[in-house]
């Protein structure tokens, strides 16, 4: 479609004389709005002019004579500086005529396009989605299963991979231990004689619970993290990863309801919440250009996790810091992946975090909280975005005395079509405010991250895929909340191999193969295992 543009009224205002030593004037235009449509970088739309000679073709560049990142961020700064706002309106314009005529590139605006499509193109999506999801229900004993061990006594009646089996069913109908357990009885042994052993029904509820209070909350959370590495090897070579990599870092709160008293890491839960505590599990996920995996877990609410004598003033059961320090660590020497970008929910706007972040030399966008002088910042801006640099924050940072003070930058963003409020983040990412540009740019860079960080959230949550539970007994809990970590990722697996099939990879605010589908297919082809 780009390439097909008519540009030449837009030629004849190139500022730059045809004898001048740089890229043709239309190619360049067709690059950055092909840019802007896709929300690729100036690196991504390199690697692509670079690694698809077709494409650079049907742009009018020579295949072999590329722009490189600093040539295409230099045109966008100087060259294309007058035609910037004609290509981002150009850009939200056709996203959004394409999204109702059902094209993929409307997809981040608009479910329409994440809709399946019809007649053959469907039953060929369904077909896909049944064989990718027996594969992968095959890959979960070879892959994940081999992940967790229960370390049970010699001469059990049932090994590892028929409770696993159990706590999959468990995940995919959401029920508890012993409900779901009479569901497996009745598919291994649907038709019993009363003098069958018992062990013939598979195991109990209770025998899968009693194998996990055996285990302690290292181990589990080894344990988990282990598959998740596996699974993420399993799908390293379909996934488009910057290098190094950028990792999205969440709490998730799990509501508890009960007695708090000699509860073993019950939290406060947040303001926003409807109950008053919770556990919380932090995660960390790979972000690539088309799909987000859950690489790392971690569990919170034990001080001596996070280095307590390393922080001055009260104990506290966690530092975000030291989540941050421990999830990142855990990225790098488990999956092995050198981790360069971090985006973190509100939750770790906290110095100890700027700290770490700045130590390691990592970029990070992360939402500001609401805070008095946050406030007094918004109440300043006037309706454009806004960059404050050298922005100071204070708190308890490992290894300091008393407070300590960081420096970061807080950006606002004014309300726009898909935000009815100001938004604030915290960054040390190259941003300014000081011409239209540079704020266009800013808000691009911001978005571009957030959005990124958000994949999460629209392709469901982890909790989708736990069994049912009132124990508190928190490993049980931990358990729980991993192997449902594990199925989740095995879902974002399923659905980027069936968009694989089909030959088209995007970025959607809508899986292909939504959560409650896969769980009954992964349900229905379990039952053939079993």
């Amino acid at each position: 479609m780009v390439s097909h543009l008519d540009l030449a009224s837009y030629a004849h205002n190139d500022p730059f004389p045809d004898w001048h030593d740089s890229k043709p004037f239309k190619p360049m235009f067709r690059a950055l709005l092909l840019a802007e449509l896709d929300d690729a970088s100036d690196a991504a739309l390199h690697r692509t002019l670079d690694e698809e000679p077709d494409v650079a073709a049907d742009l009018g560049f020579d295949p072999d004579d590329v722009p490189n990142q600093s040539t295409l961020s230099r045109a966008r700064r100087n060259r294309f500086e007058a035609f910037q706002t004609r290509i981002e309106e150009s850009g939200r314009q056709i996203r959004l005529l394409a999204a109702r005529r059902g094209s993929p590139i409307g997809t981040p605006y608009t479910d329409s396009a994440s809709e399946e499509p019809t007649g053959s193109s469907k039953r060929t999506v369904n077909r896909l989605i049944r064989g990718k999801t027996r594969e992968m229900v095959d890959e979960l004993t070879s892959v994940v299963f081999p992940a967790v061990d229960f370390d049970r006594p010699d001469g059990a009646i049932y090994d590892d991979e028929e409770l696993l089996l159990l706590e999959t069913l468990l995940g995919v109908t959401g029920t508890a231990a012993n409900g779901g357990a009479e569901t497996y009885g009745d598919y291994v042994n649907p038709d019993p004689d009363l003098d069958d052993p018992f062990y013939e029904d598979g195991p109990s509820g209770e025998t899968l619970l009693t194998a996990i209070k055996d285990l302690e909350p290292d181990e589990i959370t080894d344990m988990v993290n282990r598959g998740a590495a596996r699974v993420l090897t399993r799908a390293k070579p379909h996934v488009e990863f910057e290098r190094p990599v950028m990792i999205a870092i969440d709490m998730t709160y799990i509501a508890y309801y009960g007695e708090r008293d000699e509860v073993v890491r019950v939290q406060g839960a947040p303001d926003d919440k409807s109950y008053d505590w919770c556990y919380k599990f932090a995660t960390a996920s790979v972000v690539g250009d088309n799909i987000q995996f859950t690489a790392a877990m971690l569990p919170i609410g034990d001080a001596d996790d996070h280095d307590p004598d390393e922080y001055s003033g009260e104990d506290k059961s966690y530092r975000a810091g030291g989540v941050v320090r421990r999830l990142v660590e855990t990225v790098e020497e488990r999956i092995r992946l050198s981790v360069r970008r971090v985006y973190a929910d509100r939750e770790f706007h906290a110095a100890d975090v700027i700290d770490v972040l700045e130590q390691r030399d990592l970029f990070y966008v992360i939402p500001a909280k609401r805070d008095d002088r946050v406030k007094r910042f918004i109440a300043r801006m006037d309706d454009q975005v806004t960059v404050k640099d050298t922005y100071p924050m204070y708190g308890p940072v490992k290894g300091n005395p008393g407070l300590t003070r960081v420096e970061t930058t807080l950006v606002g963003l004014p309300p726009d079509e898909d935000r009815d409020r100001i938004q604030t983040f915290l960054t040390n990412l190259a941003v300014n405010d000081e011409i239209g540009l540079d704020r266009r740019q800013t808000r691009r860079r911001i978005n571009r991250y957030s959005r990124r960080g958000g994949i999460e959230t629209a392709y469901g949550g982890i909790k989708e895929f736990a069994p049912w539970t009132t124990s508190k007994d928190y490993a049980v809990r931990l358990f729980h909340f991993g192997f449902a970590m594990l199925l989740y990722d095995m879902w974002l697996l399923v659905d980027l191999l069936v968009q694989l099939s089909l030959g088209v990879v995007e970025f959607r605010t809508k899986p292909r193969v939504i959560a409650p589908r896969f769980r009954g297919f992964l349900q229905r082809r379990l039952v053939t295992l079993l």
